[in-house]
């Protein structure tokens, strides 16, 4: 699929070009796919105790509920945050809550609505989880200056913002990664500076 955008784009060196045909090195997308390969191999080969026997699936929506914990998420929301019809949300929610993973409970302004909601069990597997992420991340940046990571989220930024602007696969401006954000993060970390003075 061609579109305009695509063909206003200015070429790649030639140089890495050439060496990308040629196998000498990977080009960026390949190189990008290797990595979030490897990542999720890492992330499943340290998976903690507490989560074996859980799909992908079951994992995700406990993540994604445990990120919007202070909001109601209902059924339709992680059919449209997963993308799956309402028939397969309905049916990994309810093994979910066989599993004793989450809950769906009445809201008081409608009691046809029910919201999904963790339940404990649940959270400790999303802390188990979250605590096996910090530490792969700490190691997957281990050696990178400060400048070196916003310098590296900034070109993921540019790369994402460049095939988007196509406007081949709409306008998806919800993978935004925190270079976006230095400044709250260089806030953030002064306050917390402050706090251990």
């Amino acid at each position: 699929m061609t579109t305009e955008a695509n063909m206003e784009v200015d070429p790649v060196n030639p140089a890495f070009a050439k060496a990308w045909e040629q196998g000498i090195c990977k080009p960026p997308s390949v190189a990008i796919r290797t990595l979030h390969n490897v990542i999720n191999r890492y992330l499943a080969v340290t998976r903690p105790r507490e989560a074996e026997g859980l799909s992908g699936a079951n994992i995700d929506i406990i993540c994604y509920l445990a990120r919007h914990a202070d909001c109601d998420v209902f059924p339709q929301d992680v059919e449209r945050r997963f993308g799956i019809t309402r028939s397969t949300s309905s049916r990994v929610l309810s093994l979910m809550e066989r599993k004793g993973l989450v809950v769906r409970k009445p809201v008081p302004q409608d009691a046809r609505l029910k919201k999904i909601v963790l339940t404990d069990k649940a959270r400790g597997i999303n802390d188990a989880l979250h605590s096996n992420a910090v530490a792969m991340e700490a190691l997957l940046l281990q050696g990178l200056t400060d400048d070196e990571i916003r310098g590296f989220m900034h070109t993921l930024d540019v790369m994402q913002t460049n095939l988007i602007q196509t406007g081949a696969i709409g306008n998806e401006n919800r993978y935004s990664s925190l270079a976006l954000h230095a400044e709250e993060i260089d806030e953030s970390q002064a306050e917390e500076t402050g706090k251990e003075q």
